[in-house]
């Protein structure tokens, strides 16, 4: 299948709470990341594990919510990936803070940004 999209990087993918629990989505993302002509996508370990943010829960237990973060920032960072996707904004928003406040120079994209890449 051709999704009609090109983005030349290294990318790892986190699968989000929400996306995995609530909708369901199990491999459908990581499969269209596949059809991305250049993407080459690196394995995470433990992809679906949970980034800390879940919505007040951040708020509400900043200090666990902070050291799971950092658990998953260093599952990125093993990967070399330039970029961690999700189909969340608030994982990707939460682990991009992570990210910076570490200076590890990973960026986050969402899948849909992804996908929305023409090619050249």
């Amino acid at each position: 299948m051709d999704v009609g999209a090109t983005f030349p990087h290294n990318v790892t993918y986190h699968a989000s709470c929400h996306g995995l629990r609530e909708l369901g989505l199990r491999d459908e993302p990581r499969q269209l990341l596949l059809q991305v002509r250049g993407l080459k996508l690196l394995d995470m370990l433990r992809c679906d594990e949970c980034c800390g943010f879940g919505g007040t829960f951040a708020t509400k237990f900043s200090d666990i919510s902070v050291a799971m973060g950092n658990s998953k920032a260093d599952n990125i960072a093993v990967t070399g990936a330039e970029f961690v996707t999700a189909t969340d904004s608030s994982c990707l928003l939460h682990l991009q803070g992570i990210l910076n406040k570490r200076n590890l120079q990973v960026r986050t994209i969402h899948l849909a940004s992804i996908l929305a890449q023409e090619r050249a």
